[in-house]
């Protein structure tokens, strides 16, 4: 009876260990749809994607190349620091126009 208690307490101890370790990979990122770049506060890199090397790139400074606006801005989370690996979804969700401006979201109808 103590190895079937000691068991369910292990197991329940290893399932609370393995969700608080993903709760704390949680990473906040702002993600600017105008320009399709993410921006890492907590340790202040962006990640953006580089045309010419065809890849997702992290830096501290964005090449001149690249200028953001304050707006809009969207706030975004992913377990971990490849954001970029949810950007087809995030370039659905936050939709730019051709003239550079946001899709306006239709009001949920009641």
């Amino acid at each position: 009876m103590k190895r079937i208690i000691l068991a369910l307490a292990l197991m329940f101890a290893l399932g609370s260990t393995t969700r608080l370790a993903a709760q704390e990979t949680r990473v906040r990122f702002y993600y600017y749809p105008s320009t399709n770049v993410y921006y890492n506060p907590t340790n202040a890199e962006y990640w953006y994607y580089d045309d010419v090397s065809a890849t997702w790139t992290q830096v501290k400074t964005l090449p001149t190349t690249i200028t953001l606006t304050k707006a809009p801005r969207y706030t975004v989370y992913y377990n971990g620091e490849d954001v970029w690996k949810d950007n087809t979804m995030h370039m659905q969700k936050y939709k730019v126009r051709k003239n550079g401006t946001m899709k306006a979201k239709k009001p949920k109808s009641e």
